[in-house]
Protein backbone atom coordinates (compact mmCIF):
# COMPACT_ATOMS: atom_id res chain seq x y z
CA UNK A 1 0.00 0.00 0.00
CA UNK A 2 3.01 2.44 0.36
CA UNK A 3 2.99 2.58 -3.40
CA UNK A 4 -0.85 2.72 -4.30
CA UNK A 5 -1.49 2.35 -7.75
CA UNK A 6 -4.57 1.41 -8.06
CA UNK A 7 -5.15 -1.14 -10.69
CA UNK A 8 -8.17 -1.12 -13.44
CA UNK A 9 -10.42 -3.44 -11.38
CA UNK A 10 -9.94 -1.41 -8.03
CA UNK A 11 -10.62 1.57 -9.59
CA UNK A 12 -14.03 1.06 -11.45
CA UNK A 13 -15.17 -0.79 -8.52
CA UNK A 14 -14.22 2.32 -6.38
CA UNK A 15 -17.57 4.32 -6.29
CA UNK A 16 -19.78 1.02 -5.73
CA UNK A 17 -17.51 -0.60 -2.89
CA UNK A 18 -16.19 2.43 -0.61
CA UNK A 19 -17.36 6.22 -2.87
CA UNK A 20 -20.90 5.98 -1.03
CA UNK A 21 -19.48 6.59 2.09
CA UNK A 22 -16.39 8.54 1.37
CA UNK A 23 -18.97 10.92 -0.56
CA UNK A 24 -20.29 11.28 3.14
CA UNK A 25 -16.75 12.98 4.22
CA UNK A 26 -16.87 15.65 1.64
CA UNK A 27 -19.22 18.07 2.99
CA UNK A 28 -17.35 17.91 6.40
CA UNK A 29 -13.69 17.64 4.78
CA UNK A 30 -15.33 21.23 2.64
CA UNK A 31 -16.42 22.87 5.52
CA UNK A 32 -13.04 22.56 7.40
CA UNK A 33 -11.06 23.78 4.24
CA UNK A 34 -13.16 27.46 4.14
CA UNK A 35 -14.05 27.02 0.63
CA UNK A 36 -15.62 30.23 -1.24
CA UNK A 37 -16.16 31.05 -4.76
CA UNK A 38 -13.27 32.07 -6.83
CA UNK A 39 -10.93 30.12 -4.90
CA UNK A 40 -8.72 27.93 -7.50
CA UNK A 41 -8.49 24.36 -5.50
CA UNK A 42 -6.14 21.33 -5.91
CA UNK A 43 -7.90 17.71 -4.84
CA UNK A 44 -4.80 15.59 -4.01
CA UNK A 45 -4.94 11.78 -4.32
CA UNK A 46 -8.75 12.98 -5.54
CA UNK A 47 -9.36 9.24 -6.55
CA UNK A 48 -12.75 9.35 -9.06
CA UNK A 49 -13.23 12.87 -8.20
CA UNK A 50 -16.16 12.77 -5.82
CA UNK A 51 -14.53 15.90 -3.96
CA UNK A 52 -12.91 17.31 -6.95
CA UNK A 53 -17.04 17.74 -8.15
CA UNK A 54 -18.27 19.17 -4.54
CA UNK A 55 -15.68 21.63 -4.77
CA UNK A 56 -16.02 23.01 -8.09
CA UNK A 57 -19.89 23.58 -7.02
CA UNK A 58 -18.77 25.88 -4.55
CA UNK A 59 -15.54 27.78 -6.00
CA UNK A 60 -18.22 28.00 -9.16
CA UNK A 61 -17.10 29.55 -12.42
CA UNK A 62 -14.53 32.03 -11.07
CA UNK A 63 -12.91 29.46 -9.48
CA UNK A 64 -11.43 26.49 -10.64
CA UNK A 65 -10.35 22.87 -9.02
CA UNK A 66 -7.70 20.49 -10.14
CA UNK A 67 -8.22 17.02 -9.45
CA UNK A 68 -4.72 14.76 -9.52
CA UNK A 69 -4.24 11.35 -8.68
CA UNK A 70 -0.92 8.90 -8.86
CA UNK A 71 -2.95 6.05 -10.29
CA UNK A 72 -3.69 6.65 -14.19
CA UNK A 73 -6.69 4.31 -13.79
CA UNK A 74 -8.33 6.18 -11.23
CA UNK A 75 -7.52 10.03 -12.93
CA UNK A 76 -9.45 8.58 -16.00
CA UNK A 77 -12.30 8.17 -13.83
CA UNK A 78 -11.90 11.43 -12.12
CA UNK A 79 -11.48 13.04 -15.62
CA UNK A 80 -15.02 11.34 -17.35
CA UNK A 81 -16.70 12.58 -14.15
CA UNK A 82 -15.46 16.24 -14.60
CA UNK A 83 -15.40 16.78 -18.45
CA UNK A 84 -18.82 18.58 -18.38
CA UNK A 85 -17.37 21.60 -15.82
CA UNK A 86 -15.39 24.28 -17.38
CA UNK A 87 -14.04 25.04 -13.80
CA UNK A 88 -12.36 21.51 -13.22
CA UNK A 89 -9.74 19.89 -14.97
CA UNK A 90 -7.19 16.85 -14.16
CA UNK A 91 -3.47 16.32 -13.54
CA UNK A 92 -1.70 12.94 -12.51
CA UNK A 93 0.24 13.91 -9.47
CA UNK A 94 2.42 12.38 -6.43
CA UNK A 95 1.27 14.04 -3.55
CA UNK A 96 4.70 14.20 -2.30
CA UNK A 97 6.38 15.72 -5.11
CA UNK A 98 4.17 18.12 -6.44
CA UNK A 99 5.22 19.82 -9.42
CA UNK A 100 2.94 22.79 -9.51
CA UNK A 101 4.79 26.39 -8.61
CA UNK A 102 5.00 27.72 -5.19
CA UNK A 103 1.98 29.23 -3.77
CA UNK A 104 -0.06 28.27 -6.79
CA UNK A 105 -3.57 27.01 -4.60
CA UNK A 106 -5.89 29.01 -2.18
CA UNK A 107 -6.56 25.87 -1.16
CA UNK A 108 -5.54 22.30 -0.98
CA UNK A 109 -8.09 19.29 -0.01
CA UNK A 110 -6.98 15.80 0.17
CA UNK A 111 -9.71 12.83 1.31
CA UNK A 112 -9.05 9.84 2.78
CA UNK A 113 -5.54 9.91 0.92
CA UNK A 114 -2.48 11.17 3.68
CA UNK A 115 -2.52 7.74 5.47
CA UNK A 116 -1.53 6.45 2.28
CA UNK A 117 1.52 7.86 1.30
CA UNK A 118 4.99 6.18 2.04
CA UNK A 119 5.86 9.88 3.56
CA UNK A 120 2.79 11.85 4.90
CA UNK A 121 5.03 14.48 6.72
CA UNK A 122 6.69 15.21 2.97
CA UNK A 123 3.46 15.29 1.54
CA UNK A 124 1.77 18.27 3.99
CA UNK A 125 5.16 20.12 3.49
CA UNK A 126 4.44 19.63 -0.42
CA UNK A 127 0.96 21.44 -0.01
CA UNK A 128 2.53 23.93 2.64
CA UNK A 129 4.58 24.77 -0.18
CA UNK A 130 1.86 24.85 -2.97
CA UNK A 131 -0.30 27.29 -1.03
CA UNK A 132 -0.34 30.91 -1.45
CA UNK A 133 0.13 32.75 2.18
CA UNK A 134 -3.04 32.70 3.54
CA UNK A 135 -4.53 29.88 1.84
CA UNK A 136 -5.40 26.37 3.65
CA UNK A 137 -5.35 22.75 4.11
CA UNK A 138 -7.71 20.48 5.02
CA UNK A 139 -7.52 16.36 5.09
CA UNK A 140 -8.94 13.47 6.48
CA UNK A 141 -7.87 10.45 7.59
CA UNK A 142 -9.33 7.15 9.26
CA UNK A 143 -9.23 7.06 13.26
CA UNK A 144 -8.60 4.06 15.09
CA UNK A 145 -11.20 2.12 15.93
CA UNK A 146 -10.09 1.11 19.51
CA UNK A 147 -10.63 5.26 20.45
CA UNK A 148 -13.68 5.36 19.99
CA UNK A 149 -14.40 1.79 21.65
CA UNK A 150 -15.58 0.23 18.52
CA UNK A 151 -15.57 -3.32 17.78
CA UNK A 152 -13.20 -3.48 14.60
CA UNK A 153 -15.01 -5.81 13.06
CA UNK A 154 -17.53 -3.25 12.67
CA UNK A 155 -15.92 -0.75 11.12
CA UNK A 156 -16.27 -1.19 7.40
CA UNK A 157 -12.30 -1.08 6.41
CA UNK A 158 -10.45 -1.72 9.86
CA UNK A 159 -12.48 -5.25 10.28
CA UNK A 160 -11.14 -6.62 6.54
CA UNK A 161 -7.31 -4.97 7.48
CA UNK A 162 -7.24 -5.83 10.80
CA UNK A 163 -8.13 -9.55 9.63
CA UNK A 164 -5.89 -9.61 7.34
CA UNK A 165 -3.04 -8.02 9.47
CA UNK A 166 -3.57 -10.54 11.91
CA UNK A 167 -2.38 -13.32 9.83
CA UNK A 168 -0.27 -12.17 7.29
CA UNK A 169 2.47 -10.53 9.46
CA UNK A 170 4.51 -8.90 6.63
CA UNK A 171 0.99 -7.00 6.02
CA UNK A 172 0.16 -5.96 9.65
CA UNK A 173 2.83 -3.30 10.40
CA UNK A 174 1.87 -1.37 7.15
CA UNK A 175 -1.94 -1.59 7.82
CA UNK A 176 -1.30 -0.56 11.36
CA UNK A 177 0.51 3.15 9.81
CA UNK A 178 -2.70 3.64 7.92
CA UNK A 179 -4.50 4.51 11.05
CA UNK A 180 -1.44 5.99 12.82
CA UNK A 181 -2.20 9.61 12.20
CA UNK A 182 -6.31 9.02 13.39
CA UNK A 183 -5.12 8.50 16.44
CA UNK A 184 -4.24 11.32 19.69
CA UNK A 185 -3.28 14.18 18.36
CA UNK A 186 -0.48 12.82 15.88
CA UNK A 187 -2.32 14.19 12.79
CA UNK A 188 -2.34 17.68 14.69
CA UNK A 189 1.38 17.64 14.93
CA UNK A 190 1.92 16.68 11.36
CA UNK A 191 0.41 19.87 10.47
CA UNK A 192 2.39 21.88 12.81
CA UNK A 193 5.40 19.89 11.62
CA UNK A 194 5.01 21.01 7.99
CA UNK A 195 4.27 24.84 8.66
CA UNK A 196 0.55 25.15 9.33
CA UNK A 197 -0.93 27.43 12.11
CA UNK A 198 -4.43 27.68 14.05
CA UNK A 199 -4.63 23.69 13.23
CA UNK A 200 -7.99 22.49 13.68
CA UNK A 201 -9.12 19.17 14.26
CA UNK A 202 -11.87 16.93 14.66
CA UNK A 203 -13.23 13.62 14.63
CA UNK A 204 -16.74 12.12 13.30
CA UNK A 205 -17.85 8.16 13.07
CA UNK A 206 -20.15 7.86 10.24
CA UNK A 207 -22.60 4.44 10.56
CA UNK A 208 -23.87 2.90 7.39
CA UNK A 209 -26.84 0.54 7.24
CA UNK A 210 -25.24 -2.35 4.60
CA UNK A 211 -28.35 -4.56 2.63
CA UNK A 212 -26.43 -7.54 3.49
CA UNK A 213 -22.83 -9.19 4.49
CA UNK A 214 -22.84 -10.63 1.25
CA UNK A 215 -23.71 -7.66 -0.99
CA UNK A 216 -20.80 -5.56 1.22
CA UNK A 217 -18.35 -8.09 0.79
CA UNK A 218 -18.66 -8.87 -2.92
CA UNK A 219 -17.17 -5.78 -3.79
CA UNK A 220 -14.17 -6.63 -1.50
CA UNK A 221 -13.76 -10.29 -3.28
CA UNK A 222 -14.09 -7.94 -6.60
CA UNK A 223 -11.17 -6.39 -5.57
CA UNK A 224 -12.78 -3.17 -5.43
CA UNK A 225 -10.84 0.11 -3.77
CA UNK A 226 -7.41 -0.86 -1.54
CA UNK A 227 -8.61 -2.74 0.59
CA UNK A 228 -10.51 -5.22 -2.48
CA UNK A 229 -6.35 -5.19 -3.55
CA UNK A 230 -4.97 -6.88 -0.42
CA UNK A 231 -7.86 -9.05 -0.08
CA UNK A 232 -7.53 -10.38 -3.35
CA UNK A 233 -3.92 -10.40 -3.02
CA UNK A 234 -4.06 -13.69 -0.55
CA UNK A 235 -3.67 -16.74 -0.82
CA UNK A 236 -7.09 -19.01 -1.12
CA UNK A 237 -7.36 -20.29 2.48
CA UNK A 238 -6.24 -16.68 3.83
CA UNK A 239 -9.19 -14.91 1.89
CA UNK A 240 -11.74 -17.74 3.43
CA UNK A 241 -10.36 -17.02 7.04
CA UNK A 242 -10.38 -13.40 6.75
CA UNK A 243 -13.88 -13.21 5.04
CA UNK A 244 -15.20 -15.79 8.25
CA UNK A 245 -13.70 -13.98 10.68
CA UNK A 246 -15.14 -10.41 9.71
CA UNK A 247 -18.78 -12.08 9.13
CA UNK A 248 -18.65 -13.22 12.37
CA UNK A 249 -17.76 -9.93 14.14
CA UNK A 250 -20.36 -7.89 12.27
CA UNK A 251 -22.73 -10.73 13.53
CA UNK A 252 -24.53 -11.37 9.48
CA UNK A 253 -27.89 -12.74 9.32
CA UNK A 254 -30.66 -12.57 6.61
CA UNK A 255 -31.04 -8.78 6.72
CA UNK A 256 -28.77 -5.42 7.03
CA UNK A 257 -25.73 -5.25 9.14
CA UNK A 258 -24.51 -1.81 10.67
CA UNK A 259 -20.56 -0.86 10.29
CA UNK A 260 -19.38 2.84 11.24
CA UNK A 261 -16.37 4.75 9.75
CA UNK A 262 -14.84 6.58 12.12
CA UNK A 263 -12.56 9.56 10.96
CA UNK A 264 -10.61 12.33 11.82
CA UNK A 265 -10.45 15.37 10.07
CA UNK A 266 -7.74 18.25 10.26
CA UNK A 267 -7.26 21.81 8.72
CA UNK A 268 -4.62 24.77 9.09
CA UNK A 269 -3.76 27.88 7.23
CA UNK A 270 -0.57 28.73 5.51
Amino acid sequence: MSDLQFRTTAAAGYDQAVGHWTRRLIPSLLRAARLASGQRVVDIASGTGLAAEAAAAIVGPSGHVVATDISPAMLELAHERLSGLSNASCAREDGQFLTFPDESFDVVICNMGLMYFPAPARGLSEFHRALRRGGRAAVSVYAGPADFSLTPGRTLVGGVLGAIARRVPSRAAEIQELFFFGRDQRLDALFEGAGFKNIEAFTEILRYTLPSFTGYFADIERGAGNTGQEYTALPDEVRHSVREQVRREIGDGDGPVEVAVPIRFASGWK
